[in-house]
């Protein structure tokens, strides 16, 4: 009698166990919708449309409107007036900035062609000479410098020319060498310089 009981006892414990326990269909799909809802609004109250107030390097330019972490701009970009919030009156005002900014850089262009051609003109009759003492194997005693080929430009040209714009190579002997001088980012052109040597 104890045998039969306990192996009824048995049966019904492994049929308890095999009955699956689970939601309706209908509330499983509408639980992982909610889910994807949640992750939506959490992903969109992490991050944050911004206006930059300066250049961030691998971020933007001043004026440009970014997505950040709100984290990010609430501890550092705010803080430090690196950015604002991107608000409808802040939009309007940036737009008005960048047509204003995009006008100054297209005059800032087409007079940086015009100084450019001017240089062509003036230094296409002749190339700029450099006399230097040299020794007896033809090695200069002195360098020739990016900052005397900038003002010899400006001399004969009347354009004024930083000697960051120059890009001169190592001169050590007499020769002909090319100089390269950068206006603008998008205007480029080049002048010859001719150094001599005095024994």
């Amino acid at each position: 009698m104890k045998a039969i009981l306990a192996l009824s006892l048995a049966v019904g414990a492994s049929a308890w166990t095999v009955q699956p326990v689970g939601r309706p269909a209908s509330r499983a799909s509408s639980s992982r919708a909610s889910s994807i809802e949640m992750k939506r609004k959490l992903k969109e109250n992490t991050v944050r449309q911004v206006i930059l107030i300066t250049d961030m390097k691998n971020l933007g330019k001043q004026g440009e409107i970014v997505t950040v972490k709100k984290a990010y701009f609430r501890n550092y970009l705010q803080p430090y007036k690196f950015a604002d919030e991107a608000t409808p009156e802040l939009l309007a005002k940036a737009e008005a900035e960048r047509e204003v900014r995009a006008a100054e850089d297209a005059a800032r262009l087409a007079s940086c062609k015009d100084q450019a051609a001017t240089i062509d003109a003036v230094c296409a009759g002749g190339a700029l000479t450099v006399v230097r003492k040299a020794g007896p194997d033809g090695k200069l005693f002195g360098s020739v410098t990016a900052a005397e080929v900038a003002e010899m430009v400006a001399d004969r040209s009347g354009v004024p020319v930083d000697k960051k714009m120059v890009d001169l190579p190592t001169i050590g002997a007499a020769g002909s060498y090319v100089a390269a001088i950068k206006l603008h980012p998008k205007v480029e052109t080049s002048v010859t310089v001719v150094v001599v040597a005095q024994e």
